[in-house]
């Protein structure tokens, strides 16, 4: 089965609509070993705003923001362990768990939609990891999520965006039109496994 890195983005965390949306999306989707990142959205809108008024040390700044992406991921995987419409829901929340993860073989995988594993980023990148990326504003989870994938030789790694998407953009144009962060483009070789989309609003009856 096929590993899939999924980023969804902060700005989402606060539509109401949220968990029908990404409900009806992800069971659209084909079978994959998933793995969701969460953005920090307005809790890390509120530290750069800040930051932006009282400058800190940037690298100090930066590594606080993903150490604070914690809050996210557990409030948004207890949300869909209640909402009953999920896959039963697991973190990845230590070295040991991501070990154990990102080593797994494909035949060792469970059945595809079994679980859908929720990652605390700080596990896989963090200031010892060596990752290229910029240890600036310039990072967020959309390239956190690209060296994750890369790190668990993941087979795609999925976007998603509260805005509209050109799908026959490229990543320099996403890069450009603020889409996606300008750390992206240290991971360009990524590209082909790259999808950035829209996450849409479901009609309502």
């Amino acid at each position: 089965m096929s590993r899939r890195v999924i980023k969804l983005g902060g700005s989402l965390l606060t539509r109401p609509s949220l968990l029908d949306d990404f409900h009806q999306w992800y069971r659209n989707q084909a079978p994959a070993d998933d793995c969701l990142i969460i953005g920090g959205g307005q809790l890390i809108d509120a530290v750069r705003e800040w930051d932006r008024l009282r400058p800190g040390d940037p690298q100090t700044v930066h590594w606080q923001c993903v150490a604070m992406l914690e809050h996210s991921m557990r409030h948004l995987a207890e949300a869909l362990e209640s909402d009953g419409r999920f896959p039963p829901i697991e973190k990845l929340e230590t070295e040991d768990d991501w070990l154990r993860y990102s080593t797994s073989s494909s035949d060792s995988m469970k059945p595809a939609s079994s679980t859908i594993q929720f990652l605390r980023p700080e596990v896989v990148y963090h200031s010892a990891s060596k990752a290229p990326l910029p240890e600036t504003w310039s990072t967020t989870t959309d390239s956190i999520a690209m060296w994750v994938a890369l790190q668990c030789d993941a087979s795609e790694v999925v976007l998603l965006k509260s805005c509209a998407v050109d799908s026959e953009d490229r990543l320099q144009d996403w890069i450009t039109q603020g889409i996606v962060d300008p750390a992206c483009a240290v991971l360009a070789s990524l590209e082909e496994k790259l999808r950035v989309e829209q996450l849409p609003i479901q009609p309502t009856c």
